[in-house]
């Protein structure tokens, strides 16, 4: 009986896990699309207006891409990997070091 019942946790756990995962990338497309949207009024703006004050734009799609990496870095640890946040380089949990294998970087902690 034991057994079932941990077949069915396992299960359970993969599908939160998938569905966590899907709602992570349809965030970062939609903050992807988003800047793309900003992107565009800067242009607008520029064109009517080349002295025009942009910084709250600008300020907008900086904040989005925190919150892209932030939700790329979620997705990572999902998948039990670790990035170097220096040259990008993807570990799986096997790799116990400190460090980047490839530039020497400190690597994030296993949390």
């Amino acid at each position: 009986m034991a057994g079932i019942f941990n077949k069915l946790t396992g299960a359970t756990d993969m599908t939160k896990t998938a569905a966590d995962t899907s709602n992570l990338k349809k965030k970062i497309l939609y903050e992807q699309e988003r800047i793309q949207e900003v992107m565009l009024e800067i242009g607008k703006q520029y064109y009517n207006n080349p002295k025009a004050d942009l910084s709250n734009l600008c300020n907008d799609i900086d904040d989005r891409k925190r919150r892209i990496a932030n939700m790329k870095n979620e997705l990572h640890s999902i998948k039990g990997l670790r990035v170097c946040s220096n040259c990008g380089t993807k570990f799986d949990d096997k790799y116990t070091f400190e460090f980047c294998g490839k530039c020497g970087a400190k690597l994030p902690n296993e949390d």
